[in-house]
């Protein structure tokens, strides 16, 4: 990243606004003055924004592990591929196969839905199919009931 030219850019946006005074001598002694006092933060600033962005792009890189770094006093992104998760059944590997038919259309729902989750279509499967199973473990699924209820 190239904070070096946004903050020249800023400081000379700086200067063309003093130059609005009618080139009052001590408007621009003022504004100089500002600037020299303003460079720490204009500078803090730049490496916040980059931060953020590290921030961001991490959060839509589901797989990836981005960080700032400084080189040469300039913040850097650095973006690492970080090792996939694999959701694991308990005690389990995938050794397993099953081959399911499914309609078009709730295929192409579990695609979209894997893809939005940013995971692959197994991925996405096998931790929605462990959660439903770890549930109907604890009686939560497969039981009916029958009867009145009164009120």
């Amino acid at each position: 990243m190239d904070t070096r030219t946004a903050l020249s850019k800023f400081e000379a946006q700086v200067k063309s606004q003093t130059v609005l005074a009618g080139g009052d001598p001590a408007v621009g002694a003022a504004a100089g003055a500002l600037m020299a006092s303003l460079g720490p933060a204009a500078r803090q600033l730049a490496w916040d924004l980059a931060e953020q962005a590290a921030v961001e792009v991490d959060a839509q890189l589901p797989h990836n592990k981005v960080e700032v770094t400084l080189r040469e006093g300039e913040p850097v992104l650095n973006v690492r591929e970080g090792e996939e998760e694999s959701p694991r059944a308990p005690g389990g590997e995938y050794e397993a196969r099953i081959t399911l038919r499914l309609p078009t259309d709730l295929k192409e729902t579990i695609e979209s839905v894997a893809k939005s989750a940013g995971d692959s279509v197994n991925s996405y499967l096998v931790k929605d199919i462990s959660r439903t199973v770890s549930r109907a473990g604890r009686g939560s699924i497969g039981k009916s009931f029958k009867g009145t209820v009164k009120s």
